[in-house]
């Protein structure tokens, strides 16, 4: 291993945490000096909100004495792009005497005509349009069903305002207005303001919020993006879903932004028109709809915004990264996003964060499910925000070592940079002056945690996973299911997520790594001769229980199947394709598994290391660097496990670990010890 022992032991800045600091003390040089006597390796910072937004100009130009002021200490910097959070709204600028950059979503009113008869439809006063009416013909089988006839669609002229038209027996109307995205949202329940926000499909939004927030801090430092890791974005959203569970609200919203009918017909070469009530109601044919509607929405927002920014920091030398809301779920990623991937993809570096940061309930998909952006754009890896707000009581327990399990779980899931909301206790360094600068861990906890986070970061510098093992993400089945909701979805569309998080939990709890492979990932690994993803060997791919597939993917499993890949559907094959008609019955090629074959199957594969933990869960991951092999093992336990290792080509290794730094040698069958909570590496 290329690692120098002094580089392992004090691991270089660029490994370590950089706490995110929005405000400084009147005198912080201090707080700057607290920061590097810390362990800290950088901040992620802005120039000063006071005075706000009349002062920011001038701030901006200031922030060139803070930024010096970091480079005199050796501390490296990101810039954060938002007074507050969701990033986009500029502290509430964005939208000044600009109303029409608001976030907006289109709702659906229905109203049937079982005998002729005249209706009327009003907007109301929450409501900005009408965007579109139409009457159809209705089938009603046996008179206990009621079946729209598409094709028979007839549109109704309407004002912005207002709409009339006759029904015939058996027509059904509706009429498709647009409104703010707000009361309900993102917007109201977070922790920085109730201020409305942009639309991060409208381009023009997005434009004007560069204006107002980057461009005076590049005409104020004109190298300040250069010389920055990065550019931090904060959670921006769509806002048309629904927050909390015990909230509902009269309008289920769909996204929208003026043009979205249009763009909808540009990308797939047909109207949206007649088949638009399918996107709020419906049976399995309006799947294609609601899939197409959905991946046009993340092509809209990826080009609007991710795209833009990326686009503007690159001409201005940096690069731009953040994080982005709900990474956890794939209904959070549809919801808030369309197609959350597309999103991150346009980004040049990806990033997540963390609000549950207690092992025991911590989600893996928090970090795998952006690890896929990661693998196909082949960064290293990707950053992520620690922020312990969730599960607060049972994490402020033990909070460091419940930080310190997390860590493991991160890195070991690809994250390689660090930034930081887990306080750390500043007045210790100076009781005056930093009077108002507390926090939890000490000054001796926190130099320990830079240790140990940047020892994570040394070993994996530069690496990715080694697996061959892939999880199909099934998006497509939650598309195909979201129907906007008057309040917290927890329908039919988080099925999948319930599937896929079951069957993820048992194969990494069991040690088996795995990548999480989309549909366009199975169609590019028929490419070469050996089947392969992002340069990985594919030997087995595996189907969480999911009901709606892409065609193309399917095949693609079919094809996969044929050349050696191991390709497992677990519970169910799915029944539903993705074009019309979506019935799939045929779908008689493979044979759905049980959890516990699938894990069968797993440990049936070629191992050449093999771990005896006595039974307790270890996580962990292959890597190769400099030509050697390596493993990352990760206790989340809340106990020391011994355990012992075998190797069909290695008598010995080296056990690196994080937590003190040392290195010693251990024989194949000798018992070593794992501290609780920590991670640490076994190399060949």
């Amino acid at each position: 291993m290329k690692i120098a022992l002094e580089q392992w032991k004090n691991p270089e800045k660029q490994h370590r945490v950089n706490p995110m600091m929005h405000a400084w003390p009147k005198d912080r040089t201090i707080l700057m000096d607290a920061i590097k006597d810390y362990g800290f390796g950088g901040v992620v910072t802005n120039p000063s909100y006071d005075n706000w937004y009349a002062g920011y100009p001038e701030n901006a130009r200031e922030f060139k004495n803070l930024l010096a002021e970091l480079d005199e200490r050796g501390l490296d910097f990101w810039i954060y792009d938002e007074k507050g959070y969701p990033s986009g709204y500029a502290g509430g600028e964005t939208l000044v005497g600009h109303p029409e950059l608001e976030a907006k979503g289109f709702y659906m009113r229905r109203m049937v005509a079982y005998e002729p008869r005249h209706v009327k439809f009003h907007l109301d006063d929450e409501s900005d349009k009408i965007v579109w009416a139409a009457k159809y013909d209705m089938i009603t089988p046996g008179m206990h069903e009621s079946f729209l006839v598409y094709e028979s669609m007839e549109s109704v002229p309407f004002t912005d305002t207002f709409v009339e038209t006759d029904l015939a027996e058996k027509q059904a109307f509706f009429v498709f207005c647009v409104k703010p995205a707000y009361e309900g949202s993102h917007c109201t329940h977070n922790v920085s303001s109730y201020s409305r926000y942009v639309n991060i499909m409208n381009p023009d939004a997005i434009k004007r919020f560069i204006e107002l927030m980057l461009e005076p801090i590049a005409k104020g430092v004109p190298d300040a993006f250069r010389r920055a890791k990065g550019v931090f974005t904060d959670e921006p959203s769509l806002q048309v879903g629904y927050a909390r569970p015990y909230e509902s609200w009269p309008y289920a919203l769909a996204p929208y932004v003026d043009g979205i009918f249009e763009e909808y017909e540009a990308e797939y070469g047909e109207s949206i028109l007649p088949t638009l009530p399918l996107l709020f109601e419906g049976r399995n044919d309006a799947y294609p709809t609601r899939i197409n509607f959905y991946r046009l929405v993340g092509k809209l927002v990826a080009r609007a915004y991710s795209a833009q920014l990326s686009a503007w920091c690159r001409e201005h030398g940096g690069r731009f990264s953040g994080h982005y809301l709900g990474e956890e779920t794939m209904v959070g990623h549809v919801k808030d996003y369309g197609s959350n991937i597309e999103v991150m993809r346009q980004a040049d570096y990806p990033g997540l964060d963390v609000l549950c940061c207690y092992p025991e309930v911590f989600s893996y998909n928090t970090v795998k499910h952006p690890q896929i952006v990661a693998r196909k754009k082949g960064t290293n890896g990707m950053m992520v925000e620690i922020c312990p707000f969730f599960h607060h009581e049972e994490f402020m327990k033990d909070p460091v070592e419940n930080m310190t399990a997390v860590m493991g779980i991160l890195y070991l899931g690809g994250v390689r940079v660090t930034h930081s909301y887990f306080s750390s206790n500043f007045k210790e360094y100076d009781p005056e002056k930093l009077a108002g600068n507390t926090g939890i861990m000490t000054r001796a906890q926190a130099r320990q945690f830079n240790r140990y986070v940047g020892r994570l970061g040394t070993m994996l510098d530069g690496v990715t996973n080694d697996t061959h093992t892939f999880v199909y993400y099934g998006v497509e089945d939650v598309q195909a299911k979201m129907v906007p909701q008057t309040t917290a979805f927890s329908g039919e569309e988080t099925q999948a997520d319930k599937a896929t998080i079951a069957l993820t939990k048992a194969i990494y709890e069991a040690g088996y790594d795995f990548y999480y492979a989309d549909w366009d990932d199975l169609v590019d690994a028929l490419d070469g001769e050996v089947p392969a993803i992002s340069g990985h060997e594919v030997k087995m791919i595996i189907i969480p229980g999911i009901d709606v597939m892409y065609d193309d993917a399917y095949e693609a499993l079919r094809k996969l199947r044929d050349k050696g890949v191991t390709v497992l559907f677990s519970e169910k094959v799915p029944a539903f394709g993705t074009v019309m008609p979506v019935e799939r019955e045929a779908r008689t090629d493979f044979t759905p598994v049980r959890e516990s074959e699938i894990l069968a199957e797993l440990e049936k594969a070629e191992h050449t290391f093999r771990l005896d933990s006595a039974g307790m869960a270890i996580l962990k991951s292959r890597y190769i660097r400099d030509g050697k092999e390596f493993w990352m093992l990760v206790n989340q336990n809340r106990q020391d496990v011994p355990m012992t290792f075998a190797h069909d080509a290695y008598e010995k290794a080296e056990v690196w670990n994080p937590e003190d730094g040392s290195v010693y040698q251990v024989a194949a069958g000798e018992e070593f010890t794992l501290q609780a909570m920590r991670a640490c590496f076994i190399v060949f």
